[in-house]
């Protein structure tokens, strides 16, 4: 339930509620006062039967005219049968003397009726007899004697018990009020109260740093979506600050590596410079050999810093990309073909299962996949350790994508390293005699992912690594 319909019904229950009650205090009052239900549902204020009516009315008349029909009894009697209630009755009041008392009416003493003067309408004695409601009439006797007449007409059972049980009736609505009341507004303070405390307690928590937490909404209104907001906008601030610290850390672990691998090439282009300069290549050869080192040691920085620069680019997606629809056939095949002389020269044994796929076409940037071949190729033959180095090439058809499998007969790789293959600056070797950046897997992976592929390796038991990545294919050869 939303929080406007919460409200709407909280403040409409807050003011019919008490109308209610006040509607059902008016109508036991109105029983109460007319003396039965029957009566009120009869209509009116009026107490009386129209039957007791007239018959009061009568004598009202006959006090006024005849006041000596007030003794005869035969007189009194036949207006007591005119009455409605079976206990119903009439009783003439001569001073202090009750003079004439219905045979309807049980016992009944002086002190039971009002006081003369009182003249009360539809009252009720102060004590006992409570069955009945009293009319009452005075007048003077023509002796100048006080009198009083009364007609009580009987109560319904109702009533009597209305009149007995009113007080607690009364006490129990006022205290239905008083409940009604509390439960709505506990009512309310639940469903508004507890999510603005998760709030704030997760506000709290988040100003002190601490993102391990959860917060549930307890509602599905407007408060619960606040909350379940609130949760995702801290899930995703855990992610950014992680994702921060990671680039942090990256960082670090960037300028320690860069600053370890060129330590080594400018430490020997120095010792070779000082060498130089300091006499001791004496020689016209000795001199040349400096000079070929320290060319060589140039070019590896240069290439470091290509490499690194690269890296840096496809980490931060910055590197352009041209997407062209290839043959993946003809494109591993012409590859192969430039790479023949190379791979001869390294005395490396290249078979290629050019029969897995036919003429599939793929979605790739040629310049960066023969980047990808080449670090992947490189790394195998720099690490191959027997005198006949294998690498196998292979295509498989995966549906929507096409996987290229390469693999090599070298000593393989640790499942610990496996883990960390892909990584920057990471190699298997750890004294880093096999040379190299350290980047070639790394930005083959980032090539990969860019090109929306995936890319892993696995090492056998008895040696050797493969390294499988895919490509996507074109749309006209998805789900041929």
């Amino acid at each position: 339930m939303s929080i406007r319909k919460r409200l709407f019904i909280s403040n409409a229950a807050m003011i019919v509620m008490p109308i209610i009650f006040i509607i059902v205090i008016v109508i036991l009052l109105n029983i109460v006062i007319s003396g039965g239900f029957n009566q009120f549902q009869k209509g009116g204020w009026n107490s009386m039967e129209e039957n007791d009516i007239e018959t009061f009315n009568s004598l009202k008349k006959t006090a006024s005219l005849e006041q000596g029909k007030l003794d005869d009894p035969a007189y009194l009697q036949s207006l007591t049968n005119q009455l409605e209630g079976d206990e119903s009755g009439i009783v003439i009041r001569k001073g202090s003397e009750l003079s004439y008392t219905s045979n309807r009416i049980g016992d009944i003493s002086y002190h039971d009726l009002p006081q003369f003067g009182k003249n009360e309408f539809n009252t009720r004695p102060p004590f006992g007899h409570d069955k009945y409601t009293i009319k009452q009439y005075d007048f003077y006797f023509d002796n100048g004697t006080e009198g009083s007449i009364f007609l009580l007409s009987e109560s319904s059972s109702f009533a009597q018990f209305a009149r007995t049980f009113f007080p607690i009736l009364f006490i129990s609505l006022i205290l239905l009020l008083i409940l009604t009341n509390v439960l709505l507004s506990y009512f309310m303070s639940k469903g508004i109260l507890k999510p603005v405390r998760q709030l704030s307690n997760a506000a709290a928590n988040i100003r002190n740093g601490n993102l391990d937490f959860s917060v549930k909404p307890v509602s599905k209104d407007e408060l619960g979506e606040l909350v379940k907001s609130f949760d995702e906008m801290r899930l995703q601030l855990k992610e950014s600050m992680e994702l921060r610290d990671k680039y942090e850390n990256n960082r670090k672990e960037l300028i320690a590596n860069i600053s370890h691998d060129l330590k080594t090439p400018i430490t020997s282009i120095m010792g070779y410079v000082e060498g130089i300069q300091d006499g001791v290549a004496n020689t016209k050869e000795k001199r040349g050999r400096y000079l070929e080192t320290i060319h060589a040691k140039a070019e590896y920085m240069d290439m470091l810093i290509k490499e690194l620069s690269l890296y840096s680019k496809l980490d931060v997606k910055s590197l352009q990309f041209h997407f062209e629809e290839v043959n993946i056939k003809a494109f591993v095949k012409d590859y192969l073909e430039e790479m023949k002389p190379e791979l001869m020269d390294n005395k490396v044994q290249l078979t290629f299962n050019e029969n897995a796929v036919s003429q599939t076409t793929v979605s790739l940037d040629r310049d960066k996949l023969i980047r990808v071949m080449n670090n992947i190729i490189y790394n195998s033959i720099k690490y191959i350790d027997k005198s006949e180095s294998i690498i196998k090439i292979s295509l498989k058809d995966l549906g929507n994508m096409v996987e290229v499998r390469i693999s090599d007969n070298g000593p393989g790789v640790s499942e610990v390293d496996l883990a960390n293959i892909f990584n920057r600056f990471y190699q298997t070797d750890p004294s880093r005699n096999k040379g190299g950046s350290g980047l070639g897997l790394a930005i083959a992976s980032q090539i990969i992912k860019a090109h929306g592929g995936t890319i892993s390796a696995t090492s056998p038991q008895n040696g050797g690594l493969t390294i499988c990545f895919t490509l996507n294919k074109t749309e006209g050869d998805k789900h041929a």
